[in-house]
């Protein structure tokens, strides 16, 4: 169950959040996305960020296991 903080509505908001702001150069060509969409989903035992760079298509992901 998520629980509401400060700062947005809830604990993983904040998390993509930071994904957006701080992950923004690309690892694999450098090329920095100042858009820095990530995306979320989660199958209930898992949660994934993803973000695939606009330039090269290289892919991210940072997954959590509950």
């Amino acid at each position: 169950m998520a629980t509401r903080g400060r700062g947005g509505k809830t604990p993983l908001d904040r998390l993509r959040r930071r994904y957006e702001t701080t992950h923004k150069k690309c690892p694999a060509c450098g090329f920095i996305d100042e858009d820095g969409n990530w995306t979320c989903r989660t199958d209930g035992r898992r949660i994934v960020y993803y973000h695939v760079c606009p330039s090269c298509d290289a892919d991210r992901e940072h997954t959590f296991t509950l």
